[in-house]
C-alpha cells in the first residue's frame, strides 16, 4: 500500500483513509457522472484495502447506478464520495474516491480519461493522456448479456 491520505466529505461527518498504491487520478464523462457532479467525475483509483472509513460510516448512503457499480455520498450534506464496482470480475471492490475529498489533491498526477467521446466540447484538458470510449468502457465492465442489450 501507498502514502496514508486523510479525507473527508465536505461537512466532515465521514471522514475516511486512503492508501492509494498509484498516485493518479482519472476523470469519467460519462453522462451519470455529469449528472451527479455538474460536470465530470475525477476520482482515485483504490483497490480494496486501500480505502478505510474512519468516522460516519452510518452516514454513507449508496445507489446502484448500473449493472456494475454503485455511487456513494454523505447523507448529512451530500457531498459525493466513491464510485465502486459491485460486480463480480477482476475489477469488483475497486472504489473511485472523488479527488476532491482528500487533504492533498495536488500529490496526484492526472493519468487517463474515460467515456471520452461524452466529454463536453468545453472541457479542454492540457496535456495529453490515455482515453477510453463508452464502447471501450462498457466492453471492460459490462456482462455479456448487458453487452448485447445496449
Amino acid at each position: 500500500m501507498g502514502t496514508e491520505m486523510k479525507g473527508q466529505c465536505m461537512c466532515g461527518a465521514v471522514t475516511f483513509e486512503a492508501r492509494p498504491s498509484k498516485m493518479t487520478f482519472d476523470a469519467c464523462h460519462c453522462g451519470m457522472c455529469r449528472a451527479w457532479t455538474g460536470s465530470m467525475f475525477t476520482g482515485v483509483h483504490l483497490t480494496p484495502g486501500e480505502f478505510t472509513v474512519l468516522t460516519g460510516a452510518d452516514r454513507i448512503r449508496s445507489l446502484a447506478s448500473s449493472e456494475w457499480a454503485e455511487r456513494a455520498w454523505c447523507d448529512a450534506c451530500g457531498g459525493n464520495l466513491y464510485y465502486r464496482v459491485t460486480a463480480e470480475g477482476p475489477n469488483q471492490g475497486d472504489t473511485h474516491l472523488a479527488l476532491g475529498t482528500l487533504e492533498n489533491p495536488d500529490a496526484f498526477d492526472f493519468e487517463s480519461e474515460i467515456f471520452i467521446d461524452r466529454k463536453p466540447g468545453c472541457f479542454a484538458f492540457e496535456g495529453s493522456r490515455p482515453t477510453m470510449t463508452e464502447a471501450e468502457v462498457v466492453a471492460q465492465f459490462a456482462s455479456p448479456a448487458e453487452e448485447t442489450t445496449q
